[in-house]
């Protein structure tokens, strides 16, 4: 059977990554550093391998990392669906708060590219998800801090494309826009900040978060051997197409 790593499982993409994989037979290894909504998903999806650990802790993490091949002898995939938001103007936003965004998404995915890397390599490869956003591309007010941290993913992914594209580890990256998890709970407070967030993307509305997991589970165990560092957009066009507007009448 085919171990897949995810890293904040307990969260709604994770957890919806989770849910697609083990239904198509992988065994889960769920992450993530709160215990209870990790025993939540293993419930959900019956049955998972429940390791909680602080990506941002590289030692932590290649140990989660070593336990995994001893428990189950593989790991064939890790998707990184851990992270965080900071909207704050660039001259508001303190080092502290540039220190632990970075910390937060761009450690965090290099913290498991370096516990797992070596692993797959010893094996048959594997594949590697990692989670930019449409920030890193489309230049948003507010967005200083997280755009950075995620345009530093997209360097990554493409690099350590290169790195182990001849040692069968094939790593991608998806750049969602606003999608409806806990972690955006506070920016759709109130129906007029979710209208205007709708608004915000061409198709009319944010994301949902089955939809962005859709691709990470696809990436694991449906995309072609040949792909890999690739960033695939999937924001309701806003990285990319112009928003009609509708004529009032």
């Amino acid at each position: 059977m085919k171990v897949a790593w995810i890293l904040g499982a307990g969260g709604g993409i994770g957890g919806f990554t989770a849910e697609r994989l083990a239904s198509s037979g992988w065994k889960i290894v769920a992450s993530g550093r709160e215990i209870s909504p990790l025993e939540a998903i293993a419930e959900r999806i019956g049955g998972a391998d429940v390791q909680p650990v602080d990506a941002r802790d590289s030692d932590a993490m290649k140990t989660i990392a070593k336990g995994i091949v001893e428990r189950h002898g593989r790991i064939d995939a890790v998707v990184v669906a851990v992270g965080s938001i900071l909207l704050r103007p660039l001259h508001a936003t303190s080092e502290d708060q540039v220190e632990d965004t970075i910390q937060q998404n761009l450690f965090t995915a290099f913290n498991a590219l370096r516990a797992t890397a070596p692993l797959m390599m010893r094996g048959e490869g594997g594949r590697v998800v990692l989670f930019s956003s449409v920030a890193a591309t489309y230049g948003m007010p507010n967005h200083a801090a997280i755009a950075a941290a995620k345009a530093a993913i997209e360097g990554l992914t493409r690099s350590a494309a290169a790195d182990y594209a001849k040692r069968g580890i094939r790593i991608n990256a998806i750049a969602p826009a606003l999608t409806n998890t806990a972690m955006a709970e506070r920016l759709l407070a109130n129906d007029a900040a979710r209208t205007m967030s709708d608004a915000m993307h061409p198709v009319g509305r944010i994301g949902e978060p089955d939809e962005v997991a859709s691709i990470a589970a696809w990436l694991v165990d449906g995309a072609p051997e040949w792909m890999t560092g690739e960033i695939l957009h999937v924001d309701g066009g806003l990285g990319r197409v112009k928003a009609q507007e509708v004529a009032r009448t």
